[in-house]
């Protein structure tokens, strides 16, 4: 009785073993889905999120799968890397290339030989990955397998974005012969869709860095990056190209302007549509709030937020003139980590963050403070005069 056991045993083990190894292995030219389930890698049939629908326009490459229907029989078929796929007791035919309301009419020519033509039937059943060659300013250079109906920005957003110094007006995407040149800013920045390719396969990608020398550096509050110069762009057009509009907005207060040999100028966010600068400048965007100081001869004497805009005169003014406040040539300005007085021109030149602006007194005040100092000084001194010789 035992023995019967085991035999029945060894019998099961040898069925499942070979049901597991031909019944549903399908045939080296397709799959029959008819007689079992699918061999298709789960890789190859991962669901797709795409853009549009696919339609006889998709141009057919290898590693595409197909669904064929072929009157009672089911069968799946991948195409190889040579572009040609294979049916079972058919033969095979060159699909590579051709787009997919082509590759159907091939098929189904080469099936009609054994089947009925108007019971036979070709679908998409899964997408081909292909890899795209990236190199430049791009974050991860080389090789990148993606899905197909992948756009440019898509792509370029998945490996890691562009760095700083790359040239995002002339994106080149080499296509065969021909070179796409791609204003990535333009898309990202004003929405024009137009230009944001599809990828297909066999697509090289190449992003041009920023020229060393003319150049824009734009300093935000722990990020720096740089632009490319060119003679008809204000500051806002380079505040674009940096992708500062993209950037978290920190609440800017102002922009330092420090051209080369010039000094350090300073501009409101809306003076930026109309300033235009010399190559190599630095523009750097300023978040916190600064402030100048006012002293001397006027009501109220502290400090006061700094405005780009404004002159001396101007904070003179916030600061209320009085009867004793020395005229315009008197004013003074103390600038720097080691401050020196410097007599300005207070209608006109410029005043910094930091400045402390000194009013004196008027002449004719300073003198009657002075004559005033002396009449108490003689004052002080006959006394201690009269005291000595009376006490001696």
């Amino acid at each position: 009785m035992r023995s019967f056991f085991v035999c029945i045993l060894l019998v099961c083990v040898y069925a499942f073993a070979a049901d597991s190894m031909f019944g549903n292995s399908g045939s080296a030219k397709g799959l029959v889905l008819g007689d079992g389930p699918s061999q298709r890698g789960a890789a190859a049939l991962s669901p797709m999120f795409m853009e549009k629908a696919v339609d006889t326009n998709y141009v057919i490459g290898p590693g595409d799968f197909l669904d064929l229907m072929l009157e009672d029989k089911y069968l799946a078929v991948q195409v190889y890397p040579d572009g040609s796929v294979a049916v079972e007791e058919c033969g095979s035919v060159n699909v590579g290339g051709k787009t997919f309301g082509e590759a159907q009419r091939l098929i189904l020519d080469l099936v009609s030989k054994r089947y009925k033509r108007e019971y036979c039937f070709v679908q998409l059943a899964a997408l081909k990955k292909f890899r795209v060659n990236i190199m430049g300013a791009v974050a991860a250079v080389g090789q990148h397998v993606i899905d197909p109906q992948n756009r440019l920005t898509f792509f370029i957003r998945v490996i890691g974005g562009l760095l700083p110094n790359a040239n995002q007006e002339d994106i080149q995407v080499i296509r065969g012969k021909d070179t796409i040149h791609v204003n990535y800013n333009e898309m990202t920045t004003n929405g024009n869709f137009e230009n944001d390719v599809m990828l297909q396969q066999g697509d090289n990608i190449y992003v041009p860095f920023v020229p060393m020398g003319d150049n824009i550096s734009m300093i935000f509050p722990g990020y720096r990056t740089s632009v490319a110069y060119r003679a008809d762009r204000t500051l806002q057009d380079y505040f674009e190209l940096a992708g500062a509009n993209r950037m978290h907005n920190q609440g800017y207060k102002s922009v330092c302007i420090r051209e080369p040999d010039k000094d350090p100028r300073w501009i409101t966010l809306a003076e930026m549509k109309n300033t235009v600068v010399a190559p190599n400048t630095e523009v750097e965007f300023f978040i916190k709030e600064l402030f100048v100081y006012l002293g001397g001869a006027v009501n109220y004497i502290g400090r006061y937020p700094y405005m780009p805009t404004w002159h001396a005169i101007d904070y003179i003014t916030s600061g209320g003139v009085n009867t004793i406040t020395g005229s315009w040539n008197q004013v003074k300005v103390w600038r720097g980590d080691k401050p020196k007085a410097s007599r300005i021109n207070v209608a006109t030149d410029p005043i910094l963050p930091g400045d402390f602006i000194e009013i004196p007194k008027s002449h004719y005040e300073s003198f009657k403070d002075f004559t005033l100092f002396m009449a108490s000084l003689l004052s002080v001194i006959s006394s201690a005069f009269i005291i000595y010789v009376n006490y001696k």
